[in-house]
C-alpha cells in the first residue's frame, strides 16, 4: 500500500562505484534495505584486483550518496529503489569494472556506472 503524500528520502551506500545498501528515511524513523547479495559479492571481488582488499583504502571506500526523493513511506521508497537496481544494475559489472581498470578509465566515484542502468 502506497501512502500516498509521504515523500521519504532515499540514499544508496556505495562502495567505490558500486552500490550495497538503500537508506530510506520519512517522518516515522529510518531503514537500509540491502541489494541482492551480488553487489558485495562483487565489490569485494573488485577490491581483489584493485589492491584496496584488506586496507584502509577498502574502508575509506565505503560513502553515502545524495538523497532524493521518492513517494511513499521511507520502506515502500526503499525497497522499491533496491528493486529497481536489483533488476537493472547489469549482471556482468564485475566484469565490466575490471575492463574499465585495466583500460585505466575507472570511474570510482559513488554512483558513477548509475547510468548503467539505463542501458
Amino acid at each position: 500500500m502506497l501512502y500516498v503524500g509521504f515523500m521519504a528520502k532515499v540514499r544508496l551506500m556505495y562502495w567505490k562505484e558500486i552500490p550495497v545498501q538503500v537508506q530510506g528515511m520519512d517522518e516515522t524513523g529510518q531503514v537500509s534495505v540491502p541489494l541482492d547479495p551480488r553487489f558485495q559479492v562483487g565489490a569485494d571481488a573488485i577490491s581483489m584486483f584493485d589492491g584496496s582488499a584488506g586496507s584502509d583504502d577498502y574502508l575509506m571506500a565505503w560513502q553515502w550518496g545524495d538523497y532524493s526523493e521518492e513517494l511513499g513511506s521511507a520502506r515502500e521508497a526503499g525497497e522499491r529503489v533496491a528493486e529497481r537496481i536489483n533488476s537493472r544494475f547489469p549482471q556482468d559489472f564485475v566484469a565490466r569494472v575490471r575492463d574499465l581498470e585495466r583500460a585505466k578509465k575507472r570511474d570510482p566515484r559513488p554512483g558513477a556506472v548509475d547510468d548503467w542502468m539505463d542501458e
